[in-house]
């Protein structure tokens, strides 16, 4: 793979795949948390030092090919424009006239000609961000012509969006047939670091897994579990343990469809998983008078699980300490409400005094990251991933086609 590192690309027009899809408080109408933003600015700064003009694209929610003015990327823009300690300028055809550096937020439509003229006059000391890619229909069906048009913007290209690596639209995929393509700073930091999981080989190595969709983890599961041993489970994915044993788990959260998956990897990897031995439970409206803690085998029918309770949380905490490899993903549970945060945000500290002293750490999944700062642990960790499924997908040994199209 070519990375932007050794590209030396100087006094170019450079193309570049952002990971822009960060969560904006409506309110507001400002961005709420710019971790994504900040991780692959690095790659933006790098091109901007070697003369380069830069523009940027990327994607927003999830508008399935239509315009919404809901997941307009203007305030992604907006933030990178005071990240970088630029102007903010939004135009759909004019570009700003006054001293510079600006970032111009673009909301024409690059595919026509005018646009594409207008795009190859901006002043090199700019910034150019265009409106979210999933507005077209064409990006989602990663056409071949759209990223042609998109490829013409630029002299190069450089994919900084680990986040959507695991799936081909027209700005990670057929864009790269048409320009020298190479990855950016954010992306090979993500395949050495998560690569390092591998190449250690570091005992003991314990997975933490949490969250509710085992369809989602079970490559993971399968392909770390070979590798681990201690597979700590929690959230939903322990719920369907539960259920797969015959428990009754009551309104608790669950993938039922994976109740086979889940009894065919514990026979998989007996030994190695292991379940709460204790859960903190509640009725469905959380009212504090039903709040307990109990065995998993004495949930009632009208209770759902909320949390790990503190024999859990002190077993896992052991399993953890002794650890020289750790791979977390997904929280322990409803660890957005209190007082069901606490086994999370213990663990996280756990896991970020160990990451500090001895064991090499790999967290990822955008609640698991959001727990982690909770936590006020995430300059602790040694690899904070930005992409939750893509790095699931890379950790089962996948081959991610928007890495395969930069090789």
């Amino acid at each position: 793979m070519k990375y932007l590192k050794a590209a030396k690309l100087k006094n170019k027009t450079v193309l570049v795949r952002g990971s822009l899809d960060a969560p904006v408080d409506s309110a507001l109408a400002a961005v709420a948390d710019d971790f994504r933003l900040r991780a692959f600015l690095p790659s933006v700064q790098l091109l901007l030092s070697q003369g380069n003009r830069v523009i940027i694209v990327g994607k927003r929610g999830r508008p399935a090919g239509k315009k919404s003015k809901e997941l307009s990327l203007k305030p992604v823009a907006q933030r990178l424009a005071e990240l970088l300690g630029y102007k903010f300028f939004e135009t759909s055809h004019k570009l700003p006239i006054d001293a510079g550096p600006h970032l111009i937020f673009y909301t024409g439509d690059f595919q026509e000609d005018k646009h594409q003229k207008q795009l190859a006059a901006v002043a090199k000391q700019d910034v150019v961000v265009l409106e979210n890619m999933e507005f077209y229909a064409k990006e989602l069906a990663n056409d071949a012509m759209f990223g042609k048009k998109l490829a013409r913007l630029a002299d190069a290209y450089v994919n900084d969006d680990f986040s959507k690596c695991h799936h081909l639209v027209a700005s990670i995929g057929s864009v790269t047939r048409y320009v020298p393509s190479f990855a950016g700073l954010l992306l090979e930091k993500e395949i050495r670091s998560l690569d390092e999981v591998f190449k250690r080989n570091k005992k003991p190595f314990v997975l933490l897994m949490g969250g509710i969709k085992i369809s989602d983890k079970v490559q993971t599961l399968e392909n770390l579990g070979k590798k681990a041993d201690k597979i700590l489970l929690a959230g939903g994915l322990a719920n369907l343990f539960f259920l797969a044993k015959g428990f009754e788990i009551g309104k608790s959260k669950v993938e039922e469809k994976g109740r086979k998956i889940a009894w065919q990897l514990e026979k998989n990897f007996k030994g190695k998983i292991v379940l709460p031995m204790d859960v903190v439970v509640a009725d469905g409206k959380m009212d504090k008078d039903t709040i307990r803690v109990t065995q998993p085998h004495t949930i009632k029918n009208q209770e759902s699980v909320y949390d790990v309770g503190p024999k859990t949380i002190l077993a896992y905490a052991q399993a953890l300490k002794t650890a020289k490899t750790i791979v977390w993903n997904g929280p322990l549970g409803y660890f957005e409400k209190k007082p069901f945060h606490t086994a999370t945000v213990a663990l996280a500290r756990v896991i970020g005094g160990v990451a500090s002293r001895k064991a090499y750490v790999v967290v990822g999944g955008g609640e698991t990251v959001d727990a982690v700062k909770m936590a006020h642990q995430l300059e602790h960790i040694d690899h904070v991933s930005t992409g939750g499924g893509a790095m699931l997908e890379y950790l089962a040994g996948k081959k991610l086609p928007g890495l395969e199209v930069l090789k």
